[in-house]
């Protein structure tokens, strides 16, 4: 990536638009939080930059996270589109697998396919399962199939065809046809974007990339014409995989972008883990609209090569995040008697009652700051809350229930911690693993305010509330990575493995990624590869990531053996136990090319933040806690002193986010300026 004077973390949220910047020539750190334009978002990215000062005297180097075409494949906003087959397989898309995700929810259905069987058209041809052209592809036959889907005014066509992880020579020969014929259609074969076998999963991949990118892709298209105002600015998108990839080629591979938005906090959780020394995090980000949760293990983020979104799989390397409807925008609701809150948001208009601008549902934020917990007439940049309107909202809800004011506020919180701990539940105690042996990191524009709550309900005993905890996910994208990932189906017994053939490959597709990177401004001496096999015990179904060293491959001698141990030492730690008798295959080859871009976590955190904007200062405000009235001490977090311990109850503001400490908490900050909430009644 070429030198820049800034680096510029944007990151897009269905309420607020978050940037983060390190100026790169006075090493110092800055923030800017505007209100999120929807439909459009973009014009609230220019509106940051503006806020920012990157303007025409400026260049700078835009790191971004967008979740618009994610939330158009949720909401079934996407493209019309079609998908072209394999003569005689139309049906493998609406099938899917055999398999009941629920099998004793006797009202489960699965979600509607995002292309209906009118618009799957066959084609002629076929690969086997080796790679061998049995079939090859007839033009006239593509030609004629170019006119029915110019007729029927598709947006996007999606190719996938039989076996075509092992040769993609008939899926190129059609996209290559199509995209002649259709130049204003958006042709996406799926060797382009998974090159693994299993067709179904396969399919579903091919087609939300088609069905999500023409979204994405007009979305760049907007705001690269609005950042050629801006000096020099280049644009790079943040991956699902936690890597950067640059704008321009993005928007025809959106499946690799999906979970754009929400994956910068799990970056910035990585890398605050390695600073700090903390191996082990539960991440989670609270924002206006939805809560997401993530792990960090051993320093690492927990990547899956495989997972469902909206209920489709999705073939392609993704950090592994939990998403709910469940923020400060959540709308409380009567279900039948039961108060519900979210997953429907007031998000930025109305927004909340406190807000102001005509929304009458009572959310979150509303329950926050009737309760005292958000100061009457506080501050969210241009927007200043007003506890009145909230009070009087909630107030009108309670009448149904028979509960006062105070009592549903309190009960609104309830739920929504709830939920959000049933959601850390999900990715941690039905894997095997213990919350209570992690630290949280809180982030978020309202992560922070429930943070200690969800700990005490997990049992979790440590919370740390980063610097510009409200900007953290724009503060991770400043240092990710440029990441390109490769991946083929092999399908081969370990005992048969061509080894040298493998490392030609492997030494090709480096060749490749390189020149992709070099020409993306990464250094040559600053690109890492990283190779590795999925490896299964012989007629298993899934197969264990093991990593394999560059120079296995010469070890003759020693590489079965080794490949062999790597791989039952995984399977033990995930099995309890290893099938010694058993042949190994590998089923797939990964390769991961990694460019590093020049900014450190070490460096970002360390630098100098700029000055915030006057306070109020340190005051004693009432704050409702657990039915009781506290006198509560609310005091800036510049005005802590490192290493001095604050005993709660107290309210702790800043910038991008309020952090509240509850009486059975306390607060400090650490030697790195994180705030530090120790958890008093939490199990030694």
């Amino acid at each position: 990536m070429r030198s820049s004077s800034a680096f510029v973390g944007i990151d897009v949220g269905g309420t607020f638009t978050d940037l983060a910047m390190f100026d790169a020539a006075t090493r110092q750190f800055s923030t800017v939080k505007v209100p999120s334009s929807p439909p459009l978002f973009w014009p609230s990215v220019i509106d940051a930059l503006d806020k920012a000062g990157i303007d025409s005297q400026r260049d700078a180097t835009i790191l971004h996270g967008t979740t618009v075409h994610l939330n158009a494949f949720l909401e079934r906003k996407g493209a019309r589109m079609a998908l072209v087959t394999t003569g005689g397989f139309r049906d493998v898309y609406e099938m899917r697998r055999g398999n009941r995700p629920q099998p004793y929810d006797m009202h489960f259905r699965y979600p509607t396919p995002l292309v209906a069987r009118r618009d799957i058209f066959e084609l002629a041809e076929r690969v086997g399962a080796d790679g061998t052209i049995l079939t090859a592809i007839d033009p006239d036959e593509v030609r004629a199939l170019a006119q029915r889907l110019r007729a029927g005014d598709y947006q996007a066509v999606a190719i996938c065809f039989l076996h075509s992880y092992r040769n993609p020579a008939n899926e190129a020969a059609v996209a290559e046809l199509l995209r002649a014929e259709l130049p204003g259609m958006l042709v996406a074969p799926s060797h382009e974007v998974c090159r693994e076998w299993r067709e179904y999963e396969r399919t579903s991949t091919a087609v939300i990339n088609a069905y999500a990118s023409p979204v994405l892709k007009r979305y760049l298209t907007d705001l690269l014409g609005a950042l050629e105002q801006k000096a020099e600015s280049r644009l790079f998108l943040l991956q699902s995989n936690g890597g950067l990839m640059r704008a321009e080629g993005a928007g025809d591979r959106g499946i690799l972008s999906l979970l754009s938005g929400p994956v910068g906090g799990n970056v910035a959780g990585r890398a605050l883990s390695q600073v700090a020394g903390m191996p082990n995090l539960i991440c989670i980000d609270m924002g206006g609209t939805s809560f997401e949760a993530s792990l960090v293990i051993d320093g690492e983020s927990v990547v899956r090569n495989e997972r469902e979104v909206g209920g489709f799989p999705i073939l392609t390397p993704m950090v592994d995040i939990h998403t709910i409807g469940a923020g400060g925008g959540s709308i409380a609701w009567n279900d039948a008697g039961a108060l519900r809150v979210g997953p429907q948001s007031a998000g930025a208009r109305p927004g909340p009652a406190s807000y102001g601008h005509g929304g009458a549902q009572p959310t979150v934020t509303d329950a926050n700051i009737a309760l005292g917990r958000l100061e009457d007439g506080c501050a969210f940049g241009d927007l200043r809350l007003d506890a009145g309107l909230a009070r009087a909202a909630i107030a009108g809800f309670a009448e149904d229930f028979g509960l006062s004011g105070e009592a549903m506020a309190q009960g609104i919180l309830d739920v929504i911690n709830e939920q959000m701990a049933n959601a850390i539940r999900t990715i941690t105690v039905r894997r095997g693993i213990d919350p209570r042996s992690f630290v949280l990191v809180a982030y978020g524009g309202a992560g922070p305010m429930h943070a200690a709550d969800i700990a005490r309900l997990l049992g979790i005993g440590t919370i740390v509330v980063p610097r510009a905890a409200g900007a953290f996910s724009a503060w991770g994208m400043l240092q990710s990575d440029l990441v390109h990932d490769r991946a083929e189906t092999i399908l081969v017994p370990a005992a048969e493995l061509d080894w040298a053939a493998l490392d030609a490959r492997y030494a090709a597709l480096e060749a490749e990624l390189a020149a992709t990177l070099v020409e993306e401004g990464v250094a040559q001496d600053r690109i890492q590869f990283t190779r590795s096999f999925d490896v299964r015990y012989l007629g298993q179904e899934q197969g264990i990531g093991v990593r394999v060293d560059a120079g296995s491959f010469a070890d003759a001698a020693g590489r079965d053996a080794r490949l062999r141990t790597d791989f039952e030492r995984a399977y033990a730690d995930i099995f309890g136990h290893i099938n010694d008798d058993e042949a190994l295959e590998v089923a797939t080859v990964r390769l991961r090319a990694s460019g590093r871009t020049g900014l450190d976590a070490q460096t970002l955190i360390m630098a100098e933040s700029a000055p915030e904007a006057d306070g109020k200062g340190e005051r004693t405000l009432t704050v409702r806690f657990d039915g009781a009235d506290r006198d509560t001490r609310f005091l800036p977090r510049a005005a802590m002193v490192p290493g001095e311990r604050v005993a709660g109850p107290c309210v702790v503001e800043e910038q991008t986010c309020t952090t509240i400490v509850p009486p059975d908490f306390s607060a400090t900050i650490d030697p790195i300026g994180n705030l530090v909430l120790t958890f008093e009644g939490a199990a030694a």
